[in-house]
């Protein structure tokens, strides 16, 4: 049985680097490339419109950079995935995209196997991925920053997100939760498919077991019921 390919959309300013990146996720069966961007404005609304699994964005795009644009695109609830594209990019700026929904990054003189290997861990394994020489480092600098979600689950999640959490745990439905948060019923249901995806659930029961178990809410005397708009 055939897995159905990972879509993705490609951003860089440099035509070189993205058609390059383009040419190698073609050359591979398992990956479909919807989209190319050369800017963040670009690459927000075609990965608003389109909604793939993967967007690969350059920290350094033009007229939105690559953390604002990825900020943006989680804020509007889109479920599909980030990895940072850099080149000699300061930890920091690194950090700085990881807080606003990266699952990782890559930097720009890597290899194929190490392109497909991200992509395989950030899509299917829904795990964070850094380059093999700088993995270790990153790591420790996470769990210095309290961003390692291995040890606190509080950090996969953004601040839109730990809300939309606290309000299914109280037996809101989508459409109560939309009105409370002054957004769409259709934005909400995008914010819940993402947050299942990171907590590994299929239901909204398992949501909100994994809500109490990881002490994103306080404990009820009785257990609520799911609700589901």
């Amino acid at each position: 049985m055939h897995r159905e390919k990972i879509s993705i959309i490609v951003s860089d300013e440099l035509t070189f680097y993205r058609e390059g990146m383009v040419a190698a996720l073609e050359s591979e069966n398992g990956y479909k490339v919807v989209g190319e961007a050369k800017n963040g404005e670009e690459v927000i609304e075609k990965t608003s419109r389109l909604k793939p699994d993967l967007a690969i964005i350059d920290i350094g795009l033009p007229l939105v950079n690559g953390i604002e644009a990825t900020d943006a695109i989680k804020k509007l609830g889109i479920v599909s995935e980030v990895i940072a594209l850099s080149f000699n990019t300061e930890d920091s700026i690194i950090i700085k995209m990881l807080q606003v929904g990266a699952m990782g990054y890559l930097e720009k003189n890597i290899a194929r196997h190490e392109l497909y290997k991200a992509i395989e861990t950030v899509v299917i394994d829904r795990r964070m991925y850094f380059p093999e020489s700088t993995s270790k480092r990153m790591f420790q600098l996470l769990q210095k920053t309290s961003l390692n979600p291995l040890h606190n689950p509080d950090m996969l999640f953004s601040e839109t997100e730990k809300k939309i959490i606290q309000l299914v745990c109280k037996d809101c439905t989508n459409e109560e939760i939309g009105k409370q948060l002054e957004i769409s019923k259709r934005t909400i249901e995008g914010h819940r498919e993402r947050i299942m995806k990171k907590m590994n659930v299929k239901s909204g029961t398992g949501l909100v077991a994994y809500a109490y178990t990881n002490h994103l809410v306080k404990p009820l005397t009785t257990a609520p019921s799911i609700g589901w708009g």
